[in-house]
């Protein structure tokens, strides 16, 4: 049985498999997709269905005594209500003072820090495409019925801190998760954020809710503020 024929075991859920190598291609697609499922009631994500990640979904099953992923949507989805994503955020900060510390340059703190202000309009998906710059296998474009974007993790077993965190982040800057793999996630971002002020403490927050963001994506906090400010794609890698 192919790796989508397992998935439509666990899902019902409407689908297109990708068949594309082109970047603008498969961007476009996701837009228009995201424009007719706000007609519709419906949000769009791409997921690359290979082995990994049906074993996710296997172990979450599993974990759980269950044999139907939606059980565990509904308890995660419950869980993630009494979730405050500030209070995660600030232990993370207590927890982890020292490790921030070293990854942030001195004149990061001050008003005047230099940040890359280049266009950042455009989506461009790299979780769908390796390293060649080819399509992956079994990349499927997912109509999951909702219309609340965090809710999109909780179908696809995720913690309930990380729904409640994405909730926050959907409520703030409209940031809609796009594209996910076993071990990686890719957003949309409708409102960016404009300010250096603020862009600083939300590196600190994806720093909290993707601890290796440090090694796997950037090598500092300077580094993942001048690549998320006023940008509309966020990327996150748990390496």
């Amino acid at each position: 049985m192919s790796n989508i024929d397992e998935f439509k075991k666990l899902y019902n859920f409407e689908f297109e498999e990708i068949k594309t190598d082109s970047f603008e291609e498969a961007s476009e697609k996701y837009l228009a997709t995201y424009k007719d499922g706000k007609e519709k009631g419906y949000i769009p994500v791409f997921l690359t269905v290979d082995e990994y990640l049906l074993k996710t979904f296997e172990i979450s099953m599993k974990d759980e005594n269950t044999d139907n992923m939606i059980d565990i949507f509904n308890k995660n989805l419950e869980k993630a209500k009494n979730i405050n994503p500030i209070e995660l955020f600030n232990k993370f900060i207590e927890q982890n003072a020292d490790s921030i510390k070293s990854n942030v340059n001195e004149d990061f703190t001050k008003n005047n820090y230099k940040i890359n202000d280049s266009n950042k309009n455009n989506l461009k998906f790299l979780t769908i495409f390796n390293n060649e710059g080819n399509l992956k296998d079994n990349v499927i474009l997912v109509k999951v019925p909702t219309t609340k974007p965090y809710e999109i993790l909780a179908y696809f077993g995720m913690g309930s801190e990380d729904i409640a965190t994405v909730k926050y982040w959907y409520e703030k800057y409209g940031a809609i998760p796009a594209s996910i793999t076993y071990d990686e996630m890719e957003f949309y971002v409708e409102r960016p954020p404009q300010t250096l002020e603020e862009t600083k403490k939300l590196a600190v927050e994806h720093y909290a809710f993707c601890y290796g963001l440090l090694w796997g994506c950037y090598d500092t906090l300077e580094e993942a503020a001048s690549t998320i400010y006023k940008n509309v794609q966020w990327y996150f890698w748990w390496s």
